[in-house]
């Protein structure tokens, strides 16, 4: 007897008598005496796979006499080799029924395993995708797409059948698609998600913050096998590093995501506003890191924000107008008192905001050298003495001749 030795237990030589390929290779009726021959094997869940085999290279997938041809090289397969003798006609009636698929020519098969044919390394590849890919267990979705090759020669689904799959198994085209490359072509797949991966980490630099690896890996995963979309990952990506964000991070995210550098932008901005328009012992009326967040995650918030600032200091100085900015309405009183003391005046200080209150520039003035002179300011103190040494000729300066300037 002789051997098949391109395949596993299993594998069979098919017979398609009365059969002949043109030159696109699809079956056609041909003569009494023509012939054509595949390799077959049924897998597991029931589908015959073929690979053509023509007939001068039978003996590169059994041990059968090369220099056997036509009619001799017929019998000699029929009569040693396991096989099955079908017509055209019934050859076409499985194909169309789905019970046998044309897998294209036995030279497509390889193998780089020791002791495994290229036949058994086949299936053994379709068996992990059919695990990956589970639809490919369901026979309708077989059933589909085997009729779609049979009549257009192609196995995608139309938009219709694609829509009803997807429906049923509750995927998006993309994770559909996504799960195919990862099954079908791993290689491509693994490139796309480290891609994915270096981006999700610069995105998270470009924020201001800093995302684990085991986080980063876990979002390139699923954006790679079409589970998010590039919109999705942002906005885990926003929920992950800003303690302020709009978006919520998905249960399997937060739990690999690990520890995180937050994203402080925009606080030094607020800080920057609030000395603008709001005093300083108003200040703690605004926590700084939720006011960058709401700036950070809430489309034109600056402006609502700077209203609410403006409204806090009316508030407490309604004899200015709202509009005007604390800076404008502090900074002359602060001026004025530092040349006057010969120090920097702070802002907050009591006689400061008083004065600011009072809002009468030619009293705050005296004001300002009677503090200079009660707080010992050198500046205030050697002008007053200066002032009594110019009146000694026309007589004793009062010091209240010189608050009065």
């Amino acid at each position: 007897m002789s051997e098949i030795t391109y395949g596993p237990k299993g594998t069979q030589i098919i017979v398609v008598e009365g059969a002949k390929q043109d030159e696109e290779g699809n079956l056609v009726e041909g003569s009494r005496v023509d012939t054509v021959y595949y390799l077959g094997y049924q897998d597991a869940n029931g589908t015959f796979f073929l690979w053509n085999v023509p007939a001068n290279e039978i003996s590169n997938v059994t041990d059968i006499n090369e220099e056997l041809q036509r009619g001799a090289l017929e019998q000699e397969i029929i009569n040693t080799l396991p096989n099955t003798k079908v017509s055209l006609t019934n050859f076409n009636n499985l194909s169309i029924s789905g019970q046998i698929v044309s897998a294209g020519s036995y030279t497509e098969l390889k193998t780089d395993l020791e002791n495994i044919s290229p036949v058994q390394s086949f299936i053994e590849d379709m068996n992990t995708i059919a695990d990956e890919l589970y639809w490919w267990k369901d026979s309708e979705y077989v059933n589909i797409v085997q009729e779609n090759f049979a009549e257009t020669g192609s196995y995608e689904l139309n938009a219709s059948q694609m829509a009803e799959f997807l429906t049923k198994y509750q995927l998006s085209k993309e994770e559909y698609n996504g799960a195919i490359e990862r099954a079908t072509n791993p290689i491509g797949y693994g490139d796309k998600k480290a891609q994915y991966y270096d981006t999700i980490k610069s995105d998270a630099q470009k924020l201001g913050g800093v995302i684990s690896d085991k986080g980063a890996m876990y979002l390139a995963e699923r954006w790679a096998s079409g589970k998010y979309t590039s919109t999705k990952v942002s906005q885990q990506l926003n929920a992950a590093l800003d303690d302020y964000s709009s978006f919520t991070m998905d249960t399997g995210f937060a739990n690999a995501v690990g520890d995180t550098t937050k994203i402080t932008t925009n606080e030094t901005k607020v800080q920057q506003l609030l000395d603008t328009y709001v005093p300083k012992h108003l200040h703690t009326n605004f926590t700084i890191a939720e006011e960058a967040g709401n700036l950070r995650n809430i489309g034109g918030y600056e402006t609502k924000l700077i209203e609410k600032m403006k409204d806090v200091r009316f508030a407490q100085y309604g004899m200015y107008d709202r509009d005007i900015a604390w800076q404008n309405i502090v900074n002359n009183y602060v001026s004025q008192a530092s040349n006057i003391w010969g120090v920097q005046a702070s802002e907050d200080d009591p006689e400061i905001l008083n004065a600011v209150r009072e809002n009468n520039q030619t009293e705050a003035i005296q004001k300002f050298r009677q503090i200079g002179l009660d707080r010992g300011y050198q500046t205030t103190v050697n002008s007053f003495a200066s002032d009594m040494a110019d009146a000694f000729g026309t007589g004793v300066v009062k010091s209240a001749g010189y608050l009065e300037g």
